[in-house]
């Protein structure tokens, strides 16, 4: 249903009016009507409000019909408008249609046909005129702004035909390389640029149909274009329009930031290079400090001399907490902070940390309280070592700040689901405390409690900040509480994730089984290495198992013995005079072909690992860290070392014959008799390990190797309980491959062999696993 129409009738004549009326009634047009008798009145009620048609009688009290459509033009109203008179002149229709009527019409002709068609034709009209209006005043704005734009904005927009040659150049940018608008308007694109090759082929390309862009440096002014094939009535292209814009000021923008951002990552670079330096200086004399005073510890000594002795041990680790928090400072700073997700018992590893600070407790006069959530898992996967520093590091405060007291901690599930747990861990003591308003700034760096704390308790000031980004980092939060006089409690959470299986048995023991220790007699290992007392230690560790010991003070003795005689493996010192570590390794590597595949351990107190990563690009094998522990660097030595006499036999045997050693001992100790706890591991191994193979296999093949380790590192505990010392030997070796990015070439044929090892094995455990259904019967 069409809307009513508004109409103005202006006529004196009261018959007149009833005749629209009823006219209007009759040709079922719906209308309000406004009636006026007078031409002011009409202007009045046009003042007042919008009509969308206007009937004026000629004849007027006041005015006539003329005059009174003419001020109504002038007032800018375009309601189309009637005249209706009695006469039938046509020189008043011709001036009233000049004036700006819509039509013309005799009263003679007021019918209902008439008048509806006048007014529907004249409202129809009127609005396609308004539209055009709209559309044209759009047009010219639109216009006037991109006039703006051109005129204002560092740019030139140009189009060329499907020839090249330009039909337009204008804009501002134009002046920035030295041209006037059109000036280039007839031109071959190709010839003016002909030195920029990466604008004329964007418009080659844009006139074969593909929209381009390029950045094209004209006159020292760097220019960002747009090019966008025009195309024709056919659809075909026509020719190119393009649009170039000035970005010069962006592009110094970016260049500053960029020698900014060199000098910062130089800066960082010598900033880590001297806590590199700084790390090998200190740790090489506190690696001599703390291995001789463990070999001392071993030989016969009064009560006195166990205590001084002591106290040089004390006094050495605490030195070593200070150069380790620096350096872990750094690394978070630098980002390079890192995770393990590996198994662990989350409660022996707390009783095996409180253990150790009992001693620093005592002398305090403390006592340590530990309240464990019973609920928790005895096996959680998260990373021991970096829980262990957080946990050192609050406990340790705690009992620096207390004395005469209570360090309770409290360990509690907050919240868990199927496959993680969130765990919370408080540590309160009844301290010193810290001042309220130290609360907001102790997480900070180089900061503490008080100004007079380091000279009364020590420290660097970096323990709880580091703490802080260890927690957050894992995806934990670490908060405080704490009263001047009453002490502090510090709580933080760290998520945690769920494991079904029973925690293997720790390999990480001083220990050697007698293979290894098989492995290790007679070898001859050259060891190069400039600090007598580091040369002592070493001596004393390796020659206690029968190793031939021959040092080299420096890389060019080194080269001379490895000329003069034969070894099995070298250690490797970095820092050397004459010829340091990289150097003597990149010689051995690259000219030395009689040994160049020795097995080489680096000997690095740089602990960073950009350090690290520089020992075995320059050679090694594997790399230990001063100051080293004796199982670790006999662990990394009989790893390099290959197996010697009826051991390599029997593994040569095993590969050629498809035989597998299988040694249920320790599952049938670890269960103490129970069969079906037995059958229930044999067959967890059966149903998991050839998948979870097949995905460190793909692992590898995508030389994703944080993956590699990760499942490496989930396989362990199931091989350990198996007894497949071969397997798990090979297991070892993928592991520390990927952890130490060596041998990184073999990976491949090592994974296949260990599918094929699984496979041998799985026949053998499916025979052991039915023997125990026999028996169980």
């Amino acid at each position: 249903m069409e809307p009513a129409v508004k109409l103005l009738i202006v006529d004196d004549d009261e018959v007149d009016r009833l005749i629209i009326k009823r006219s209007l009634r009759t040709a079922q047009v719906e209308a309000l009507l406004t009636n006026t008798a007078l031409g002011s009145e009409a202007l009045e009620a046009l003042a007042r409000e919008t009509f969308d048609f206007i009937f004026i009688d000629f004849m007027l009290p006041d005015m006539n019909g003329l005059e009174l459509l003419q001020k109504i033009r002038e007032r800018g109203i375009t309601t189309p408008v009637q005249i209706v008179t009695s006469q039938g002149d046509e020189r008043i229709a011709v001036e009233a249609m000049k004036t700006g009527a819509s039509d013309y019409l005799p009263k003679t002709l007021l019918t209902p046909e008439g008048i509806s068609q006048s007014i529907r034709s004249a409202i129809r009209l009127h609005r396609i005129e308004q539209e055009r209006l709209k559309t044209q005043e759009q047009l010219t704005r639109t216009q006037n702004q991109l006039e703006t734009v051109i005129n204002g904005a560092p740019i030139i927009l140009w189009a060329t035909d499907q020839e090249g040659i330009i039909t337009m150049s204008r804009g501002k940018g134009l002046a920035l390389i030295g041209k006037k608008d059109s000036e280039s308007v007839g031109e071959s694109v190709y010839e003016i640029y002909q030195h920029l090759p990466s604008f004329t082929a964007c418009i080659r390309r844009t006139l074969s149909g593909q929209q381009s862009k390029c950045t094209v440096k004209v006159r020292g002014v760097w220019f960002d274009c747009l090019f966008l094939p025009l195309l024709g009535s056919q659809g075909q292209v026509a020719g190119v329009i393009g649009v170039s814009y000035d970005i010069t000021e962006r592009v110094q923008f970016e260049e500053e930031l960029k020698k900014a951002k060199d000098e910062a990552l130089s800066m960082a670079q010598v900033k880590e290079q001297f806590l590199a330096n700084m790390s090998h200086e200190i740790r090489t004399p506190m690696n001599g400090i703390l291995g001789l005073s463990e070999v001392l510890a071993k030989t016969a000594l009064t009560q006195s001399q166990k205590e001084y002795l002591q106290g040089i041990h004390t006094s050495a680790n605490n030195l070593m907490v200070i150069i380790n928090d620096l350096l872990d400072f750094s690394k978070i700073e630098a980002g390079k902070i890192t995770f393990e997700v590996i198994p662990f018992e989350l409660k022996k590893l707390i009783k095996q940390l409180l253990d150790i600070l009992e001693i620093r407790a005592n002398d305090q006069k403390n006592s340590l309280k530990l309240l464990f959530d019973v609920d928790i898992p005895p096996l959680v996967e998260g990373d021991p070592f970096r829980l262990s520093q957080i946990l050192n590091n609050l406990l340790g405060n705690a009992i620096k700040f207390t004395k005469n007291g209570i360090i309770r901690l409290h360990v509690e599930i907050l919240a868990e689901d199927e496959d993680q747990l969130l765990v919370e861990f408080t540590v309160k003591d009844n301290g010193i405390g810290i001042p309220e308003e130290k609360l907001v700034t102790i997480f900070e760096k180089f900061t503490q409690g008080s100004s007079d704390t380091t000279r009364k308790f020590g420290g660097t000031g970096l323990g709880l900040s580091i703490a802080k980004e260890l927690v957050e980092a894992q995806g934990g939060t670490l908060s405080v509480q704490s009263e001047v006089g009453k002490g502090s409690s510090f709580q933080f959470v760290l998520p945690f994730k769920k494991i079904a299986l029973k925690p293997a048995p720790s390999s990480a023991s001083s220990h050697l089984s007698p293979q290894n220790r098989e492995v290790l007699r007679h070898t001859r290992i050259l060891l190069a290495e400039d600090n007598s007392v580091n040369q002592l230690l070493v001596k004393k560790v390796l020659q206690d198992y029968g190793v031939q010991v021959t040092v080299a003070n420096n890389g060019l003795e080194a080269l001379e013995h490895l000329r003069q005689h034969a070894f099995d493996l070298i250690l490797m010192d970095m820092q050397m005079p004459e010829m340091d570590g990289y150097e003597t390794m990149q010689h051995i590597r690259q000219h030395s072909s009689e040994v160049q595949d020795i097995p080489i351990i680096a000997l690095t107190a740089h602990a960073s690992g950009s350090e690290t990563k520089k020992c075995l690009a320059a050679g090694a094998n594997a790399f230990v860290s001063k100051p080293f522990k004796e199982e670790d660097l006999l662990r990394e030595i009989t790893t390099l070392l290959p197996p010697k006499g009826l051991e390599a036999a029997q593994l040569e045997a095993a590969n050629s014959t498809g035989w597998v050693q299988v040694d249920l001992t320790y599952l049938e100790n670890f269960a103490n008799g129970n069969v079906e706890f037995m059958r229930d591991i044999l067959q967890l191994f059966i149903d998991q390990t050839p998948g979870l193979v097949q995905e460190l296999a793909r692992a590898v093949s995508l030389s994703n190797w944080a993956e590699t380790r990760t499942l490496a590192h989930k396989i362990k505990p199931s091989i350990a309980l198996v007894g497949i010392q071969e397997l798990e030997e090979l297991n070892t070796t993928i592991e520390q491959s990927a952890l130490n990015r060596t041998n990184m070439e073999n990976l491949p044929m090592l994974v296949q062999q260990m599918v094929t090892l699984v496979t041998q094995s799985i026949q053998q455990l499916q025979a052991e696993l039915e023997n125990l259904r026999m028996a169980r019967k």
